[in-house]
């Protein structure tokens, strides 16, 4: 592992540009949009803005995603919401060896601008650059890499830069959008959507879209910016600079819901035909499991400045009470009406989710249906004792 990462970094510090196309001539400003990755930190592609000028020599990339793994605390500090990102100033050569490396496409768009403007976004982004300046609060759907870029070109233009009418735009929630990244990551998403809390499932305007760097490129290759009589395209001259290496990437899709509905059969079987005090560890096991991922979402909830993980309502079936439904089957004493109870409450979460603004994922649904199971199963054995120990008082 520390050899691989090693290879990279060597390729990356020592490479020297590589162009499919050469840049632009003259004094330039361009958006540097980076394809998906198969790695889930770059799954959701990367965005920059490359100032060069042919002219002195200027080769500068601005790239406003990168962040210190020396900070202290760092684990803690990312878990939490509070890690600091920074902008961080390469060339671009050195910026491109990593997309050349694993494969990844890299398109330029250069922007439209005057010479002023493109001086007065130089400037902008090289007092930006300062120590004092760099580092911000990242959040994933509100100030992210892509995001930063298209509050720069916005402070930078101001009302001359020109979107067009959102009216257009196709409606999509922020869990939707990002959905669409997953498709090689199940676990991933199953995790993303565990942890994310109903603010995900807010509908994305077309500005917020731009969270994401295709968003971003989509947006800035349809906006316009105004002229003397008019209005022109913002970006002058769209082009590849790296192709994407099929032979680099895996594009299959793979599914875990079907793992979890076997896991659903099972439960629904042995609590049918076994009885539940043979099934004793295993639901310990279960229970405790699902009580470990309630305070992961607590925590999320109440100990982080992430704003995506606020208000998660997958609480409702992951809740800490299972800790107690673990407790009463490892004392013996499974008598309580807590199972009652709970599987109750269970079914009606299931038949009422459609009600709540929150989109649960489709592999959770079979492990909440193995929780009203076996806790069924529970309750059952609780039901037929009774029924036998008032025969005998009879």
């Amino acid at each position: 592992m520390k050899h691989w990462i090693f290879a990279v970094l060597f390729s990356v510090l020592t490479a020297v540009p590589l162009f499919s196309q050469a840049p632009p001539a003259g004094f330039s400003v361009s958006l540097i949009t980076c394809g998906p990755g198969d790695d889930l930190y770059a799954v959701f592609g990367h965005s920059a803005i490359h100032v060069y000028d042919s002219r002195t020599g200027l080769d500068k990339v601005y790239n406003y995603g990168t962040f210190d793994f020396d900070t202290p605390n760092f684990y803690v500090k990312f878990a939490r919401g509070k890690l600091d990102y920074a902008l961080s100033v390469s060339s671009f050569g050195r910026f491109l060896a990593q997309y050349q490396y694993e494969g990844r496409w890299v398109k330029r768009q250069e922007l439209n601008l005057t010479d002023s403007e493109k001086e007065e976004m130089y400037a902008f982004l090289e007092n930006n650059a300062k120590p004092e300046n760099r580092n911000y609060k990242y959040d994933f759907f509100y100030d992210n890499c892509s995001s930063r870029i298209r509050d720069v070109f916005e402070t930078v233009l101001g009302s001359d830069l020109i979107y067009p009418a959102a009216a257009a735009d196709t409606a999509a929630t922020f869990r939707q959008l990002i959905g669409l990244y997953l498709n090689n990551h199940p676990w991933s998403e199953l995790g993303i959507d565990l942890a994310l809390g109903a603010p995900c499932d807010y509908q994305a305007d077309y500005r917020d879209k731009m969270f994401l760097p295709d968003y971003l490129m989509d947006a800035m290759g349809d906006a316009t910016i105004k002229r003397d009589g008019g209005n022109v395209s913002l970006v002058s001259e769209t082009s590849l600079v790296l192709p994407e290496n099929p032979n680099l990437r895996d594009t299959g899709e793979s599914s875990i819901t079907w793992g979890f509905w076997v896991f659903f059969a099972f439960c629904l079987i042995t609590g049918i035909y076994v009885h539940p005090k043979r099934m004793k560890w295993f639901d310990i096991s279960f229970y405790s499991l699902i009580g470990i991922l309630s305070i992961v979402i607590l925590l999320l909830w109440f100990a982080t400045d992430h704003s995506a993980t606020k208000w998660n309502m997958n609480i409702l079936w992951a809740a800490p009470t299972w800790f107690y439904g673990a407790y009463l089957i490892a004392v013996g004493k499974p008598e309580n009406r807590f199972f009652r109870y709970q599987s109750g409450f269970l079914f009606f979460v299931v038949v009422a989710w459609m009600w709540i603004p929150q989109t649960l994922n489709a592999a959770v649904i079979p492990v909440v249906l193995a929780l009203i199971t076996r806790g069924w199963s529970w309750q059952k054995q609780i039901f037929t004792r009774q029924k036998v120990r008032d025969a005998s008082q009879n």
